[in-house]
């Protein structure tokens, strides 16, 4: 079985990770392996990466130096400065979820102190391995003691990425069709508490 370990992301890993990102972006990949494995959509840029390293620890994988996969954490106040993200911010702001473990039913999600996961990708030949739920474990580890839960939204298209985060423990709680990507997208939340 291959090793890997969990850490977080330096600065000077910043172009690696980027470079793991450009291969796994949508725009170049075939349908075959978008269908198989999923993509990622958003590009971020090293400044970008740069202010959500200071708001944030950001999870990284690696095998020896090499990034083998990366899981993106974004406070709100970093998503504000990124136009992609600030609708979902904005829609957040009026959700409402399950919160059974308190017994509490269901509440405004504005109650919860909660950030975005940004984007997670693993590397093409370390899928299937553990990498993703470690990478999701490790946010766990790194950020629940600030955070009672993290939300994110993934293309309903993405099936392979909508079901590792079901695994992992995200349920939907909203799923809507947005104009300009044209595109349907389920807003998945994971509860820490």
């Amino acid at each position: 079985m291959q090793q890997f370990r969990i850490e977080i992301l330096k600065e000077q890993d910043i172009d690696a990770l980027l470079a793991l990102q450009a291969d796994n972006l949508k725009k170049n990949l075939d349908e075959q392996t978008i269908d198989s494995q999923g993509f990622v959509s958003f590009v971020y840029t090293p400044d970008i990466i740069k202010k959500m390293i200071e708001s944030e620890p950001q999870i990284v994988a690696k095998d020896g130096d090499v990034i083998i996969g990366y899981a993106l954490a974004t406070s709100l106040e970093v998503g504000q400065t990124i136009p992609l993200m600030q609708p979902l911010i904005e829609k957040s702001r009026e959700l409402r979820h399950k919160d059974a473990s308190r017994g509490l039913g269901v509440r405004p999600l504005s109650l919860s102190k909660y950030y975005i996961m940004g984007q997670v990708c693993v590397r093409q030949g370390y899928r299937g391995i553990g990498v993703f739920d470690a990478l999701y474990q490790g946010h766990k580890q790194y950020l629940s003691p600030q955070y009672d839960c993290i939300i994110t939204e993934i293309a309903t298209e993405n099936k392979r990425s909508l079901a590792a985060h079901r695994r992992v423990g995200f349920t939907t709680i909203h799923e809507y069709y947005d104009n300009i990507s044209q595109k349907t997208w389920e807003i998945v939340l994971w509860d820490w508490l």
